[in-house]
């Protein structure tokens, strides 16, 4: 392993880039680096998979990775955090529940010298729970719409990632992107997942109403009790 490898491949300068502009937009460079560093992993490492050419391109490609946009959409137009929770709720919770739960293993994991895993699996874990933490605290600060059209749009983004990214990439690839959806898998088990899917879109609208509701309710009776 050289020092390009280390630095430039396995991402070491994105890591020192955002960490720099973190000083001053902590926020957006935390952002960047979630993003950055997935689409650097691939663009530089798809050698190490059946289609590179195809392969250097998945970063856009996974469910999780529209989590990106939820993430710039949320910080470039606030007013719509509560379709950024909802897609970042469903990426959290479906992750872990079908890791845990279902087993679910990473198809893009690969073992060699070239890569340091250690920073890959940190990314991993940040990816899927920083964002949704964020977007959930600053849901506790002010207020906010939960509705049917957020619950709708929500169901939307998940729908249009599944017929318009999802389809065409296993239509070419033959690649399913998460073991779960793998046709080895037994047909019982995607309708499970499915079924989860489903409900955590509402869950998350449902969740994020409340939490907003009773965070705001009680920061008005505070603001009451001052005069």
């Amino acid at each position: 392993m050289n020092l390009y490898n280390i630095i430039i491949e396995n991402g070491v300068y994105i890591i020192f880039g955002c960490s720099y502009l973190s000083l001053k937009y902590p926020l957006l460079s935390f952002y960047i680096y979630l993003k950055s560093f997935s689409a650097n992993y691939y663009f530089c490492f798809s050698k190490f998979y059946p289609n590179p050419s195809l392969y250097k391109w998945k970063h856009l490609i996974r469910l999780t990775d529209t989590g990106h946009y939820a993430n710039f959409l949320f910080y470039f137009y606030p007013e719509y955090l509560p379709i950024s929770h909802n897609i970042l709720f469903v990426i959290t919770f479906a992750y872990y529940i079908t890791k845990c739960f279902f087993n679910m293993k990473d198809t893009d994991d690969r073992v060699n010298k070239q890569i340091i895993q250690s920073l890959q699996i940190i990314h991993c874990e940040i990816n899927h729970t920083f964002p949704y933490m964020i977007v959930f605290y600053h849901n506790t600060q002010s207020n906010y719409i939960f509705d049917n059209n957020t619950l709708i749009y929500s169901y939307l983004w998940v729908y249009i990632w599944l017929i318009f990214i999802w389809g065409p990439w296993i239509l070419m690839t033959g690649d399913p992107v998460y073991s779960i959806l793998d046709k080895k898998t037994p047909f019982t088990t995607k309708m499970a997942v499915v079924l989860i899917m489903h409900l955590l879109v509402y869950i998350a609208n449902y969740s994020g109403y409340l939490i907003n509701h009773v965070c705001n309710l009680h920061s008005e009776q505070q603001d009451l009790q001052l005069f």
